[in-house]
């Protein structure tokens, strides 16, 4: 029992040694198959990184171009901006120029005014010192003639009271 428990341990353990060279030559074939996967994906990987490098430099070849496009642009907007604020400084000289020549002007219309203003004046007191004088002439003239129509009035109611007393015998 002994060798038949041998030649069975023997087909056993030649079984087992089969199946470990079946495994081992489709491990074998499976690295093989890992190995053809990982060259093609570092033939991708390789045009991805061409792909990458090339997309990197037209990117950065763009970055350059909008550089010197707003650098134009930030150069070109300074000039318009000095250009306008020479312009705006021109228009602001002009401008104070032309208030002072409005303000010399006022001035001479308020000297002016102001000269007239105080010749109307001097007339105006004059024309009123004369029409005081008229009206206090007016006045006295007035005043003599009423006296003198009162008096007159007087005489005659005198007069007139007179005749009556002597009407009735008063008198």
């Amino acid at each position: 029992m002994a060798a038949a428990a041998m030649a069975m341990a023997d087909q056993s353990l030649e079984s087992r040694v089969a199946r470990l060279e079946s495994d081992v030559a489709h491990i074998r074939s499976d690295v093989t198959e890992i190995k053809i996967d990982i060259r093609g994906t570092r033939e991708q990987m390789g045009g991805l990184r061409e792909a990458l490098h090339g997309v990197d430099t037209s990117l950065r070849a763009q970055l350059t171009d909008l550089r010197e496009d707003l650098h134009g642009i930030d150069t070109s907007l300074r000039a318009q901006l000095a250009d306008l604020r020479e312009e705006l400084h021109g228009v602001d000289t002009s401008l104070r120029a032309q208030l002072a020549g409005l303000r010399e002007e006022l001035h001479g219309v308020d000297t002016s005014l102001r000269a007239q203003l105080a010749s109307l004046r001097e007339e105006l007191h004059g024309v009123d010192t004369s029409l005081r004088a008229e009206i206090a002439r007016l006045a006295n003239h007035l005043t003599r003639g009423l006296a003198g129509n009162r008096i007159w009035i007087l005489l005659q109611s005198a007069a007139n009271l007179g005749v009556m007393a002597r009407g009735y015998g008063w008198l």
